[in-house]
C-alpha cells in the first residue's frame, strides 16, 4: 500500500509542476517539436504511473522478496495485517479495482462522446463548405485546396482523409505568390503531422481528467506549439519574410472552432519566434533533445514515489528506534 501511495504521490506531483516547466521551456524558445514531446509524455508518464499505483493496491499482501516491498517491510508493515487493518486492507484492493476499471470506462465514454461530436460537426462543415467553394488539387498526394468566394483573407484546414486546406479569393488578392504558398505550407504542414487529431487526443484526456493542471493547460499550450511547428515548416519552404507577410495579414476571425487557422493562436508568440528563427532545428539536435527530455519527463513521477519511499521508511525507522 505504502509503494502505491508513494507512486500516486509521484504523479500528482508532476501533475502540478510539469505545466510549469513546460511553459517556461516554451517561453525560452525552444523547439516546438521538442516543448510537444515533453507535454505527451508528462501527460504519459502521469497516467501510467496512477495506472500503476492502483494496480500496486490490487496485489495480494505479499511483497517479500520485491526491491520497493522489502523497502518497506518492518514493525509497521507486519502491524498492517492484523485483522482490523487486513480488513481495511482488503477494501482497499476492491476500490483500486474499481478505480481502474472506473477511470479506463469514463475515458472510454469520453473519447467516443467527443469523437461522436467532432466527426458530426466536421462533417457538417465539410458538406457547408464544398457547397459555397471549390476545389482544386494538389500535385501528388497532398490535400485539396478549397477556394472561397470572400474578400476577407482566411486560411484554416480541417481534418479528414486526407483533410482539406481552405482558402479565399480574399487572400489570394491580398498576397503576393510567395505569401500564398507560405500559408498553403503551413496549413499542410497541419495535415501532413496529424495535428488536428493531437489537438482531439489532448481535449478528449482534458474533459476526462480537467481536474489535475496538466491536463486542464495541455490543449491551449499545445495549439500554440503546433502552430509554432507549421511556421518553422512553411518558414523552410517558403523563407521568414514570407510566413511574416503571410502572418500579418491573413485573419483568425470567422474561421470554424475545429478548424486550425493560421492567424488565430498566438499570433504575437510566433511573430517574436519566427524573427529569431534564423536557422531550422537541426534533426540529430532534435531527436536528442526530444530524447533526453522524453525520458527525464517519464521517470520523474517513479523518480518521486521512490523518494517518498525512502522518506517513508526512514521515519518507520527512526520512530522504531525511538520505540
Amino acid at each position: 500500500m505504502t509503494v502505491a501511495v508513494a507512486l500516486l504521490v509521484g504523479s500528482a506531483i508532476v501533475a502540478v509542476v510539469a505545466p510549469w516547466f513546460l511553459h517556461q521551456l516554451a517561453a525560452a524558445g525552444f523547439d516546438p517539436i521538442v516543448v510537444i514531446v515533453g507535454w505527451l509524455v508528462a501527460m504519459a508518464g502521469v497516467l501510467g504511473t496512477a495506472a500503476a499505483a492502483l494496480i500496486v493496491m490490487t496485489l495480494p499482501h505479499q511483497t517479500h522478496g520485491h526491491p520497493l516491498g522489502d523497502l518497506v517491510h518492518s514493525a509497521w508493515w507486519e502491524f498492517t495485517r492484523d485483522a482490523p487493518e487486513l480488513l481495511a486492507y482488503q477494501g482497499m484492493r476492491w476500490l483500486a479495482g474499481v478505480g481502474i476499471a472506473g477511470s479506463a470506462l469514463w475515458l472510454g465514454f469520453v473519447a467516443m462522446r467527443e469523437r461522436g461530436r467532432r466527426s458530426r460537426r466536421v462533417r457538417q462543415q465539410l458538406a457547408v463548405l464544398n457547397i459555397v467553394g471549390s476545389r482544386s488539387a494538389c500535385p501528388g498526394q497532398g490535400p485539396a485546396t478549397l477556394w472561397l468566394q470572400s474578400d476577407r483573407p482566411l486560411a484554416f484546414s480541417v481534418a479528414g482523409r486526407p483533410g482539406l486546406v481552405v482558402l479565399t479569393e480574399g487572400l489570394r488578392r491580398q498576397l503576393p505568390p510567395d505569401g500564398v504558398e507560405a500559408v498553403l505550407a503551413h496549413e499542410r504542414a497541419h495535415l501532413r503531422g496529424r495535428h488536428h487529431l493531437l489537438i482531439a487526443t489532448v481535449q478528449t484526456l482534458r474533459r476526462a481528467f480537467g481536474f489535475l493542471p496538466l491536463f486542464r493547460s495541455a490543449p491551449a499550450a499545445l495549439r500554440e506549439q503546433l502552430e509554432l511547428a507549421a511556421d518553422l515548416s512553411a518558414l523552410a519552404d517558403c523563407g521568414a519574410a514570407a510566413v511574416h507577410n503571410a502572418l500579418m495579414t491573413v485573419t483568425g476571425a470567422g474561421t470554424p472552432e475545429l478548424a486550425l487557422a493560421m492567424a488565430r493562436d498566438a499570433l504575437d508568440v510566433r511573430l517574436r519566434q519566427l524573427a529569431n528563427a534564423a536557422d531550422q532545428p537541426d534533426p540529430v539536435n532534435r531527436l536528442t533533445t526530444c530524447g533526453a527530455l522524453g525520458a527525464a519527463l517519464a521517470a520523474t513521477p517513479f523518480a518521486l514515489a521512490s523518494g517518498v519511499l525512502v522518506g517513508i521508511s526512514a521515519i518507520i525507522t527512526v520512530t522504531g528506534a525511538l520505540g
